[in-house]
Parts: C-alpha cells; sequence; structure tokens
C-alpha cells in the first residue's frame, strides 16, 4: 500500500455490505416475478440464466475489484466505490442487452400489475439521492458545504470583500501620485473589508445590510484569506468523497491543532479521488495584486489555478466518540496565483 495509509476496516465492511445488499435486491426483484417468468429468469427458456451469467458475476466482482484498488495504492474507498458504480453499470447494460434480443418474443419479460426493475435512471437517482443525504449531514456538522460548495460565484467573490487602504474624510480611498487608489497589501496580496459570510446566502447585503458583514457564526466581523475558494456546485459526491478520506486520516496528536480539540488534516486531491488531475473539480477568486481596480473602480478578480493545490479539512468532537466536520476547502498554491 501506499505511504501512509491505513485501511478503514469499517468502511470496508459497509461497502461489502452494501454490495452483497445490492445482489439480495436484485435476487428479490426475481423472486416478487410470476412463477412463469421467474423460471425463464432463473435459467430456463430463451433468457437463459440471466441472473447467473449477467448479474452475478458482476456483482460479486465489485468487492474484487474494490479490493483490488486498494491494493495498488488508491487511499480512498471513494475510488473503490467508482469502480463498483461502473460495475452496476456493466451489470444493467448486459440485462438490457438481453432484454432486447429477445423484447419481440413470445417469453418476454412480463411483471405484476405494480412491479418495476430499476433501469439506469433509477438507480442514478439513487446515488444522487444518498449523496445529497450525506452531504445535508455535513451541513448540519458545521459550515464546509455552505462556504466551500452551495455559494454561487458572485457568493465567493462578496466573501473577498472591497480593497481597503488609506482614505479621506468621506471614506473614499486615497490616490498615489499616478491617481491610482492607494490599497493596503500584505504578502503581495490586497487587504480587504467588508467580507460577505456565504452562509448569509444569497443577496445578503441586500437582505441584511451591515449585519451582512458579520460571521453567521461568530457574530464578529468575517474572515476570509486571500483566495475565496470551493468545490464547483455538482461536485457534492467529490466533497463527500474527500471528506471520507480525511476522516481516515484523522490521527491523534499528529493532527491535532495547537492549543485546540480540534483536527486538521490536509492531502492531496489524488489521495481522495485516486491518480489524475482533479483541477476541475474546484473554483475560486482572488484579487489581482497587480491590478486590484479597473478603470470604472469595480473590483479586478482573477480566477485560482488549483494546480497542485491541496484540500484542508478540519474537526472537532462530535461528543460521542466521532468527529463532525467544521469546515473542509480546496488551498491553491499562492506562487502560481501571483
Amino acid at each position: 500500500m501506499s505511504k501512509g495509509f491505513r485501511a478503514d476496516t469499517g468502511h470496508l465492511a459497509k461497502a461489502a455490505k452494501e454490495a452483497h445488499g445490492h445482489a439480495q435486491r436484485v435476487e428479490h426483484h426475481s423472486s416478487n416475478l410470476d412463477s412463469k417468468t421467474r423460471g425463464k429468469l432463473l435459467g430456463k427458456g430463451r433468457f437463459g440464466m440471466i441472473m447467473q451469467k449477467a448479474v452475478r458475476p458482476i456483482i460479486d466482482s465489485m468487492i474484487t475489484d474494490m479490493s483490488k484498488s486498494m491494493a495498488r495504492g488508491h487511499r480512498s474507498i471513494g475510488h473503490g466505490l467508482d469502480i463498483t458504480k461502473k460495475n452496476i453499470d456493466d451489470a444493467e447494460e448486459a440485462i438490457r442487452k438481453d432484454l432486447r434480443r429477445h423484447q419481440d418474443e413470445r417469453d418476454a419479460v412480463h411483471l405484476k400489475l405494480g412491479q418495476r426493475v430499476l433501469g439506469e435512471d433509477d438507480l442514478r437517482d439513487k446515488y444522487k439521492k444518498r449523496v445529497g443525504e450525506r452531504v445535508d449531514d455535513l451541513r448540519r456538522q458545521g459550515h464546509g458545504p455552505q462556504r466551500h460548495l452551495d455559494p454561487t460565484d458572485d457568493m465567493l467573490k462578496d466573501r473577498l470583500g472591497t480593497p481597503t487602504g488609506p482614505k479621506d474624510v468621506n471614506g473614499k480611498l486615497l490616490e498615489d501620485g499616478d491617481g491610482n487608489p492607494r490599497i493596503t497589501r500584505q504578502g503581495g496580496y490586497v487587504q480587504t473589508e467588508k467580507k460577505i459570510d456565504p452562509v448569509h446566502g444569497p443577496n445578503a447585503k441586500e437582505r441584511l445590510g451591515e449585519g451582512a458583514y458579520l460571521d453567521a457564526e461568530t457574530g464578529k466581523k468575517h474572515k476570509c484569506d486571500s483566495f475565496s475558494t470551493a468545490f464547483k456546485e455538482d461536485q457534492g459526491d467529490a466533497f463527500m468523497y474527500a471528506d471520507e478520506h480525511a476522516r481516515g486520516r484523522i490521527d491523534g496528536d499528529r493532527t491535532r491543532m495547537p492549543n485546540s480539540n480540534r483536527h486538521e488534516v490536509i492531502f492531496s486531491p489524488e489521495d481522495a479521488w485516486g491518480p489524475g488531475d482533479h483541477s476541475q473539480k474546484f473554483r475560486g477568486f482572488y484579487i489581482d495584486p497587480d491590478n486590484p481596480m479597473n478603470a470604472d473602480e469595480s473590483i479586478n478578480y482573477k480566477p485560482v489555478d488549483f494546480q497542485h493545490a491541496k484540500i484542508k479539512a478540519i474537526y472537532a468532537p462530535d461528543g460521542n466518540g466521532g468527529h463532525k466536520l467544521v469546515t473542509m476547502f480546496p488551498e491553491p498554491v499562492k506562487i502560481l496565483n501571483r
């Protein structure tokens, strides 16, 4: 296995149990068919052992594939589950091909009134529902999805605030000798004020006024680093698998934050999702350090380059012996974003 990986036997057992559960549900559907059709599905007539030839071998291979993926160094059950989804798709396609060959024949499958076979769209809907339920659970644990998955691009920009610096008596930024605003910088990045917390939701400034600049959790002024980053809005499953991977990396004092009971886990996207370039799963903005303001005094934003970015997750005790996700976000490499 790859360096630093520890297989979570609980997660593996859960994944194996779900795979077996899927096989049992398929068999349950077949057992509910009328006796004539059931006989054909289970080995008689033209359908010739659909269950045994198309479904059962693939269901059994799912667990094997997942184990092999772990043995080859993939550091996430999420990658194994991606293989599992492909295997389910393969099983469905094999069944569809067999059914299409016999759809006009006398011994086509007949379901009783009210019965139905789950199709590809149904399975994908179920998968999306499970992802949605898990992400909802993470929303209740902390502010990870609310700040780093749910916000629109405009909300991410609003979170950066507005450039600040020396001002005149009317609150307008003073200008330098060239007529440009004298904007304060720190570490090469633009310093800002009036940062709007995405947890407040869209149009927060219009709805809350000055209250939009307060942190929704603490009531203090909202803070944000030089980068406002998030997973893309359609990456709920990526967010879910990243959380699963990070939880497996929580390791006592090694990840404990100084003077805190919280744990910080930093990892590469490929650790969670397998080899490849995953930079397109993220989005984010920062204010151009060289040209912060446009001629019309609007803010000049730049998109974040997520090459070689890391993911940072922070956890706190949940009071039941486990951990709750406080937040999780992509953290870009500064030298690539100047």
